[in-house]
């Protein structure tokens, strides 16, 4: 993600990675890369990136679903900065509004 991706990320990838070495597999089959335009340029470029995830803009996806698409890699957007919550009725409500104002840090 970008510097200024919220903390929330790299939680979650280390619960991600404690997941899957319980489960015997190797922690490192989820990564995170932070970094800037000209990181996420070489990512999309790979081939060796099997499955490219992006959230951001409407226009930074298009340029990098474009990139991904000319080497027919699999690709995952996550556009337009406004990401709904779906709260079921018997939710803890206190659990709710801790976890979104830390995925919000």
């Amino acid at each position: 993600p970008a510097p200024s991706t919220p903390l929330i990320s790299l939680a979650i990838t280390k619960i991600l990675a404690e997941t899957l070495e319980r489960n015997n597999m190797p922690g490192e089959i989820c990564s995170l890369v932070c970094g800037r335009a000209d990181i996420g340029s070489a990512m999309a470029k790979d081939p060796n990136v099997n499955l490219l995830s992006f959230t951001g803009s409407t226009a930074v996806g298009r340029k990098v679903g474009a990139v991904v698409q000319e080497r027919f890699g699999k690709l995952l957007l996550e556009l337009g900065g406004n990401n709904a919550l779906v709260v079921m009725d018997d939710a803890d409500v206190e659990m709710v509004v801790r976890s979104v104002l830390f995925a919000a840090v």
